[in-house]
Order: structure tokens, then C-alpha cells, then sequence
């Protein structure tokens, strides 16, 4: 009886076992797939564009080949471990969203939408005039757009740290003075401007200033002018060219080199490489710029209705 009762606890001791290293088996495919922590374990180091990012309490580890005769836990997670290290997913931003720059942006951007621009919109929808764009006012603000598009592509150009967001293929100078030359070819004048100087110079000065004081603060200015642009810019170019134009596409809205979603992911990323080694101050400068890009948007786009 003794015998048997002892062959028996050996076999519940190995089915445990056997029960313990399929958990940790499987725990270690989930570490993998998704870099989480999943029941007791540590959660693995991620690499994000090159650079490994470790969770607090993950020390650096040299990726070891699991030994014969060392414990199963300690082997499955030096293999995971391993493959964690070498492998980059597209899922990774879900864990390391508090320090993406493009994320805090578009989350600032969002909230100072109103919820009939965007669903999730930070502001309370309002009443709005009846949008009647015209051909003056229309000619006015794609003149001032040039003098702010030439103004942040020749700000990219003469600074060294923004030497990767030249040439991106984003530039919309050359597509705005065709178009700029459309319209003067079909005898439309542009709208005047009240001040010495129009919203689309005034807000070139601002840049311009910016870029040599807070470089952080610029970058939120190119970010909000050229992906407002592709985004809901592109939608309301379309509404104007219906109205007063017969439905004619300008190079502006529609001229680039290739399809615009796939021109914007590196530019992305570009601005992410940039704000790599800021400080959380200069995240903050880049990020508390929102408020007065909109601003300056609102002024120039709204020379579309001056009729004189």
C-alpha cells in the first residue's frame, strides 16, 4: 500500500509539473505576441525604432541559450526574453504612449475640437454662420497658405536638426503657386486685409521667431499645419471647389508625389526621432503650442468668406 501511495504522489507531483511548465509555456508566447505582463511574470524590454525600452524593474539582460539541466522557468524566460529584444511590432505604441510626441499632439488637437468636427471632440459643438467661401477671399487665403508653407519649408531647409523632414514629399509650396495662378488667370483679384500685414505673414513672423527661440513649440506648428491639412483641410478644400470653382481640383489639396497616407508615416516617425532626447519641459513647450496653431489657422482660413 505504501509502494502504491507513493508511486501515486510521484505521479501527481509530475502532472503538476507537467501542468506548471505548459502555464509557463503559454504565459511566455503572450509575453512575446503582446509584451505584457501576464500573471506573475516580468514583463519583457520592447524595442521601439531601434531603441530598447525596458519597463521600470526590467534590468538589461544578455540574450542566453537555455542550458540542459537548468530550471524550465529560467530557460523559457531568457528565450522569451530574447525574441523580445530583437523583435520591433506595430502594436508597441498601446505601451509606450506617454512618450510618443505625435500622440500627446493629436490628443491636444482632439481636445480643442468641437464634437461636430469630431466625434471625440474636447468642446461642445457650436452654432456656425453659414459657410459662403469666395473667389477673393479663396484666392487671399491660398496666398497667405504659400507664405506660410514656404516659410516652414525654408525653416526646414536652413536647420540642421530638422534635416529629416526635408524633401518628404508634405511640401505644399509649388502645388499652391499653380494654383495661385489658376485663379489669377481667370481674373480673380485677391481680398485685402485689414493691418500692415495679413494673418498668413503675420503667423510666417511667428514661425520664423519660434524656430530660433523654442524649436519644440515649432515642430507643433509644422505638425498641426501639414497633417490639418491632409486631414480635414483636404475636406474643406473639396466643399469650396464645389461651390465656386465648379468642382475643379487644385494641386493643393490633390498633387503629391505619392498617395498621402504613405507620405505621413515617416514624416511621423521623423518627428518622434526629433523629440527622442527631449526633456519633459521641451515636450511640454512642443505640446502647449496647440492653442495658438489653431488660432492662426482659424485667421487665415477664414479669409475664404471676405468678399472685398
Amino acid at each position: 500500500r505504501d509502494k502504491w501511495r507513493r508511486h501515486r504522489i510521484d505521479g501527481e507531483r509530475k502532472e503538476s509539473a507537467r501542468e506548471e511548465r505548459e502555464r509557463e509555456r503559454e504565459e511566455s508566447m503572450q509575453r512575446m505576441k503582446t509584451g505584457r505582463k501576464v500573471g506573475n511574470a516580468r514583463p519583457c524590454a520592447r524595442v521601439v525604432r531601434g531603441v530598447t525600452v525596458r519597463p521600470a524593474g526590467v534590468r538589461s539582460q544578455a540574450t542566453q541559450v537555455p542550458r540542459r539541466g537548468g530550471s524550465t522557468s529560467s530557460n523559457v524566460a531568457r528565450v522569451s526574453q530574447g525574441f523580445a529584444l530583437r523583435a520591433a511590432s506595430s502594436d508597441l505604441e498601446e505601451n509606450v504612449s506617454t512618450t510618443s510626441i505625435i500622440e500627446d499632439l493629436k490628443n491636444a488637437a482632439m481636445h480643442l475640437h468641437t464634437k461636430d468636427q469630431a466625434a471625440s471632440g474636447g468642446q461642445e459643438a457650436k452654432k456656425r454662420p453659414e459657410f459662403k467661401p469666395t473667389r477673393e477671399g479663396y484666392l487671399r487665403y491660398l496666398e497667405d497658405s504659400r507664405i506660410i508653407f514656404s516659410t516652414l519649408e525654408d525653416i526646414v531647409k536652413d536647420n540642421a536638426k530638422l534635416s529629416k523632414l526635408r524633401e518628404n514629399g508634405l511640401e505644399r509650396a509649388g502645388a499652391l503657386d499653380t494654383d495661385i495662378a489658376l485663379l489669377s488667370g481667370m481674373g480673380v483679384e485677391p481680398a485685402g486685409y485689414e493691418g500692415d500685414a495679413s494673418p498668413g505673414a503675420e503667423y510666417a513672423k511667428y514661425l520664423k521667431d519660434l524656430s530660433e527661440e523654442n524649436l519644440p513649440g515649432f515642430i507643433c506648428h509644422y505638425y498641426n499645419t501639414y497633417f490639418a491639412h491632409t486631414a480635414g483641410g483636404r475636406m474643406i478644400g473639396k466643399a469650396v471647389s464645389d461651390r465656386i470653382l465648379d468642382g475643379r481640383k487644385l494641386d493643393f489639396y490633390h498633387n503629391y508625389p505619392q498617395p498621402v497616407k504613405k507620405l505621413s508615416k515617416p514624416v511621423k516617425d521623423s518627428l518622434e526621432d526629433i523629440a527622442l532626447e527631449w526633456s519633459d519641459e521641451e515636450k511640454s513647450k512642443c505640446v502647449d503650442e496647440t492653442g495658438k496653431a489653431f488660432k492662426y489657422a482659424g485667421l487665415v482660413m477664414r479669409q475664404m468668406v471676405i468678399s472685398e
